[in-house]
């Protein structure tokens, strides 16, 4: 993997939901770092989730998504994935989970428009 492929996450806030911003490879081997990430920003209010910078979901991270998205929804919020031009977007509708978790085109324009770059840390612990 590149240096500047690092998994990172930043964590912000746009327009009243939270936004998870992904970065690099995810799989089993850092399923709980991904896990943790998303259990800490708890079910108060809608999550938008940014895989626009993910390179890479297997099975057990697609999990934790479908985990959050359960989690959100028995509170009555949403969980929406941007995925702009990604190759996260063919991996959602190969799973149908685009169905679950996309936002409209529009919705999606204005969003790449708008939403302010992630502030990634430094470097993100191993």
């Amino acid at each position: 993997m590149l240096e500047e492929e690092y998994q990172a996450i930043a964590i912000s806030e746009f327009e009243g939901a939270l936004v998870i911003t992904l970065r690099g490879e995810w799989d089993v081997s850092n399923r709980e770092r991904l896990r943790d990430a998303l259990a800490s920003v708890g079910t108060q209010g809608d999550v938008l989730i940014d895989l626009r910078e993910a390179s890479f979901f297997d099975s057990t991270a697609l999990a934790e998504l479908i985990a959050l998205y359960k989690r959100l929804g028995r509170e009555g919020h949403r969980l929406e994935a941007l995925v702009g031009e990604s190759n996260m977007r063919r991996l959602l509708e190969l799973t149908s989970l685009d169905k679950l978790l996309g936002v409209s085109s529009m919705r999606a324009r204005y969003l790449m428009k708008r939403l302010p770059p992630p502030t990634w840390p430094s470097r993100d612990p191993a």
